[in-house]
């Protein structure tokens, strides 16, 4: 009985064996690709970022505010109208404008001459300014059915270098006043130079005591779109004169002998 045993149990142990190789072999068959998967996954991830990102910074660099706009706005901004959103006191103005950065920043900062081209603005002075901060008064006149309104704004105007003005009302005959400008630089196409300006306004506004809300949003919203389109007419007019001072021809001194 114990001959018949010991085969058995003698041709078990070699099987074990066998399998436990086998085990190990493919642990380490696994171990090994795993290293290999990971290390040319690793490798194909290098390359396909190399590849990608210089793709990924361009599309990113080309999705410009104006591109992330409604297509019904692109359209009427690229066409040259002034586009005004919102109601019942909190608007969006835009307009596209072929100019630079520079000159749109120098319009909008040109607080003593607004009422140079602005409608209904009639006079207007910096009484302070402390660094980036400015303070600017602004009296309008505006024809009310007939009847002539005057009002009278002191404004605060946080200035963020030729990028944005945050601005909010210190006092004045409306309850509340305040929003931004933002200057949004546009290219034709990725790498391409600045041609463009997108000039957003964002503005909330209440009236004050005595004023009926609907007739104030009505012609506040309408004030908003001369306003930008005084501004457009005059940010042309600066480019122009900017353009033709540099088409001068610059003439050098002569001497005599």
């Amino acid at each position: 009985m114990v001959k018949d045993k010991l085969p058995i149990a003698f041709c078990s142990m070699p099987a074990l064996s066998t399998n436990r190789v086998l085990a190990n072999a493919r642990t380490r068959w696994v171990s090994v690709r795993t290293k290999t998967l990971l290390r040319f996954g690793g490798l194909t991830t290098a390359l396909l970022l190399t590849v990608t990102s210089p793709l990924a910074a361009r599309a990113e660099l080309f999705n410009s505010s104006l591109e992330r706009l409604p297509v019904a706005e692109r359209v009427a901004l690229r066409s040259g109208k002034v586009v005004v959103t919102g109601d019942r006191g909190r608007y969006v103005a835009k307009v596209l404008v072929k100019a630079s950065p520079d000159v749109v920043w120098s319009v909008l900062t040109d607080y003593t001459n607004l009422s140079k081209f602005l409608p209904n603005v009639v006079s207007s002075r910096l009484i302070e300014a402390q660094g980036n901060r400015k303070v600017v008064e602004q009296v309008d006149v505006r024809q009310v059915f007939l009847v002539s309104r005057r009002s009278r704004f002191r404004t605060e105007n946080i200035e963020t270098a030729k990028k944005r003005i945050d601005f909010r009302l210190l006092e004045g005959d409306v309850k509340t006043l305040q929003g931004y400008w933002q200057i949004d630089p546009v290219a034709t196409h990725p790498g391409a130079p600045v041609t463009q300006v997108l000039l957003t306004q964002d503005i909330t506004a209440e009236p004050g005591t005595g004023t009926p809300k609907g007739l104030f949003y009505n012609l506040f919203r309408s004030g908003l779109n001369e306003s930008l389109t005084a501004i457009s007419q005059e940010i042309g007019r600066r480019t122009l004169q900017a353009t033709a001072h540099h088409a001068q021809p610059q003439t050098s001194p002569t001497s005599s002998f």
